[in-house]
């Protein structure tokens, strides 16, 4: 495998901690990696799309919730290995929103349930959720991220918007 096909294996996503009353909402996986395991919500970043809008966008399409961000609480690289190599990588921004609606509207994706904080230790969710969940949600520090849009005109470059 090349270097190059190698990076466009790379996965940029989001991963959603939505919180309410004390609880975060948790998706039972139906697919691989961690099938069978309870994860936060979330999804691939889309072309032009700023972490937040990927946030709202995924919580939306999974939950029916709609939500507003709270902040950005970290970024973490997850690399998943088989037995012999690295089969997935993932860079993750992880994303607190509170809802804004609390119907849930199960997806194709997974069963829906919210959980207690002290509850997570006794379920089947995916470690590195739980520790992420504990590290960035948890000790409730936001993270400072730059939303930066360049505007290109033929060899001029100009930031149109930092946020």
């Amino acid at each position: 495998m090349t270097d190059k096909t190698k990076r466009d294996k790379i996965v940029p996503c989001i991963l959603a901690a939505v919180v309410h009353e004390g609880k975060i909402l948790l998706i039972h996986r139906t697919k691989e990696p961690y099938l069978g395991h309870w994860a936060m919500t979330g999804g691939k970043i889309e072309f032009g799309e700023h972490i937040e809008e990927t946030a709202i966008r995924e919580v939306l399409e999974e939950t029916g919730l709609k939500c507003k961000v709270e902040s950005i609480k970290g970024i973490a690289t997850e690399i998943v290995h088989n037995e012999s190599e690295a089969e997935q990588h993932f860079i993750m921004f992880i994303v607190q929103l509170k809802p804004e609606t609390t119907k849930l509207v199960e997806s194709d994706e997974g069963k829906l349930q919210w959980y207690k904080f002290e509850e997570l230790d006794k379920i089947k969710i995916v470690p590195s959720d739980l520790l992420m969940i504990k590290e960035f949600v948890l000790k409730n520090k936001p993270m400072k991220v730059h939303r930066i849009k360049v505007k290109r005109d033929k060899e001029t470059y100009e930031v149109e918007e930092f946020v």
